[in-house]
């Protein structure tokens, strides 16, 4: 068994993984894609903490300049038709009944309720995000950072929260990521991350 305090180390490793690979691609990250095993310790390392069997085999694309492109196509340009990991896109834009806007209650607007939740939990933690997400503070590698910090350093109850409200609608995100269907790499990495989250929150009921 991993100790409680091991498990939260080693689960929140997991989940920063992930907010790297969702991340523009940059020589750093893709020297550590590269490197023998690195897909295959992931792997592994699902495996051992959440019992999850998954394969990653044939998903890494050749070189950076193609890793970059499949970023561009399938996740990163909307002149691309891109599919956008950011959590306002796939939920009504706000809650608010008092909301007078013609699109309150819609779907596919930028910085709605979630983006301003997250706003504040950055505000209230003193943290600064990259100039690039300052418009899309709810974007997936950033809510995978914050539950990575949360796992790790706040109260269960919180973090089990704050997965659940936010982490959400990536099936909908694999979905359309499945219609695009540029390269396997982020939909199998998707699929994956999907998986993780239900195996979290299954082992904080």
């Amino acid at each position: 068994m991993i100790e409680i305090i091991d498990r939260k180390a080693a689960a929140a490793r997991v989940f920063t993984i992930f907010a790297d690979l969702y991340k523009p691609p940059s020589l750093e990250i893709w020297r550590e894609l590269e490197q023998k095993d690195f897909l295959k310790n992931l792997e592994s390392l699902v495996t051992d903490l959440y019992s999850v069997e998954f394969s990653l085999e044939g998903i890494l694309p050749d070189d950076f300049g193609q890793f970059c492109r499949i970023h561009t196509k399938a996740i990163g340009s909307a002149e691309e038709n891109a599919v956008f990991p950011i959590e306002s896109l796939y939920k009504p834009w706000t809650q608010d009944e008092t909301c007078t806007l013609p699109f309150a209650c819609e779907k596919g607007y930028l910085l709605g309720d979630p983006a301003m939740h997250i706003n504040f939990i950055l505000n209230e933690l003193q943290i600064e995000i990259p100039n690039e997400y300052r418009g899309i503070p709810d974007h997936l590698s950033i809510l995978l950072e914050l539950a990575a910090y949360f796992i790790e350093n706040a109260p269960e109850k919180f973090s089990k929260g704050f997965i659940r409200d936010h982490l959400d609608w990536l099936t909908e995100f694999e979905r359309q990521l499945n219609v695009q269907s540029i390269h396997p790499f982020y939909e199998r990495i998707t699929e994956m991350l999907i998986k993780v989250i239900e195996a979290e929150h299954k082992f904080h009921k």
